[in-house]
């Protein structure tokens, strides 16, 4: 009990902009699927702050779906469909082998056929290999980049948690550009009909993209007058304007959807009468684990009466046994405690995060605050291990593990550290002065601010 109220006081003391704190508790076996699941994909999953939702209900239903789809074409695909924790209408391919549908898409969905074509769209990418260099390969070095330019040098880190998702997003629709949507669609649009799906489903998931799409821009803020503006003799600093701009997250959201839905309309109409005259059937099963993460969607709000709103609709339900250590919800739910005061509760699911496994970028980004005020080299060395297992070696985690490294005085991670800050001179100089920085504090013996 001691311990407990130990690591509570310095989760509330991280929350106020100080300390983190770490864990030890285990995570789940990863569910079962068809397919291996590849570990460089999960990690760029747990980068950018989501999980996979591991509800073997839920994972049975997406993959049943790839196999038909999968048997419909007549070549295997060798890929695994993952359910993520983000509650937004998003489905991406992290690379040929991983293709990612948000919880989002299976709470909104009218049918099958609406996941299916989702499904199907991002198979096109899979199977044509168009661009798929390992999607988020370069995720956290354009995270990095963008925080650093609003900021300076430590708030490019605000990017790993509040703002994370727009960096996401900027990136999941900056990969394709509308020829390549449309060639996706189109190759979802026969696949689905080839499977037994209607053609409405293809006609419902674009215009469903579509009409999210507009709404967003149409109440859209000028970002780059917000990001940094004169408040009488100050010039003040908008994060969320400025992460908004340098992403890209809304002015490439769901692009080209009425081009798209124009192209998919056309083509259904050349399909067999048979194809082109089904209509979807099947409704989506209904998952806990989906309808308690869509539920998350109420902590999205702009004042605090409405974030508390949202919290108490969230914890008058019971989370799901398959989200039970899912870091990604323990993650939102501090957040979303710390601002709005509610400071006990913040703590106690900040607790719940760092004793979770497997970890996100954020998590570990406070993590490593305790571990370097604690000041013990063997837990620092550790978390630094940790934090590269459970998610990799990551661009916007490089100069705080450069400065643990030097103000420890761990040698062999201090190596490993200085040889990729270097590595980074040719195209990324930002990380490199970042490097730089980090490094002179540690050693002057300050604590960097982060």
């Amino acid at each position: 009990m001691i311990l407990r109220r130990w690591l509570t006081v310095f989760a509330i003391t991280l929350l106020t902009g100080c300390a983190g704190i770490g864990g030890t508790g285990q995570g789940k076996e990863m569910a079962s699927y068809e397919n291996p699941v590849n570990i460089i994909d999960t990690q760029r999953l747990y980068q950018m702050d989501r999980t996979i939702v591991q509800d073997q209900a839920l994972i049975e239903y997406v993959e049943r779906i790839r196999k038909r789809l999968e048997t419909a074409h007549g070549e295997l695909c060798n890929c695994v469909v993952l359910v993520d924790s983000f509650g937004g209408y998003e489905a991406y391919s992290l690379s040929h082998k991983t293709v990612v549908v948000s919880a989002g898409v299976l709470a909104q969905a009218d049918s099958e056929d609406e996941v299916a074509a989702v499904i199907a769209h991002e198979l096109g990418h899979t199977y044509s290999r168009d661009n798929i260099k390992g999607l988020f390969q370069d995720a956290a070095l354009y995270t990095v980049k963008a925080g650093g330019l609003a900021l300076g040098a430590g708030g490019y880190t605000l990017m790993l948690g509040q703002f994370v998702d727009d960096a996401t997003r900027g990136l999941i629709y900056h990969q394709w550009n509308v020829d390549q949507e449309i060639e996706a669609d189109m190759f979802a649009l026969d696949l689905i009909a080839k499977a037994g799906y209607s053609p409405d489903g293809m006609k419902m998931a674009v215009r469903r993209l579509s009409e999210y799409g507009a709404k967003t821009l149409a109440t859209r803020p000028d970002y780059a007058q917000e990001c940094r503006k004169k408040v009488g003799n100050k010039i003040v600093t908008d994060a969320q304007a400025c992460s908004k701009m340098l992403t890209g997250a809304d002015a490439s959201l769901y692009q080209d959807g009425t081009k798209r839905l124009k192209a998919v309309t056309e083509a259904a109409t050349g399909l067999p009468a048979e194809q082109r005259r089904r209509r979807s059937v099947a409704e989506v099963p209904s998952f806990a684990s989906v309808d308690y993460l869509f539920s998350m969607n109420a902590l999205v709000s702009n004042n605090a009466p409405g974030l508390k709103k949202g919290l108490a609709a969230i914890e008058r339900q019971s989370r799901p046994a398959s989200l039970a250590g899912n870091v990604a919800v323990s993650n939102k739910l501090a957040v979303a405690h710390a601002m709005a005061g509610n400071r006990d509760k913040a703590a106690r699911y900040l607790i719940e995060s760092f004793e979770a496994r497997p970890r996100t970028a954020w998590t570990f980004n406070q993590l490593y605050k305790f571990v370097d005020r604690q000041g013990d080299p063997t837990a620092v060395e550790r978390t630094l291990q940790e934090a590269h297992q459970e998610i990799g070696l990551m661009p916007a985690l490089l100069p705080i593990e450069a400065y643990l490294a030097e103000r420890h005085k761990l040698m062999v991670a201090f190596v490993f550290t200085t040889g990729r800050c270097l590595m980074t001179i040719v195209d990324d100089h930002k990380t490199l002065n970042l490097c730089d920085q980090f490094t002179k504090q540690a050693k002057a013996g300050k604590l960097a601010d982060w």
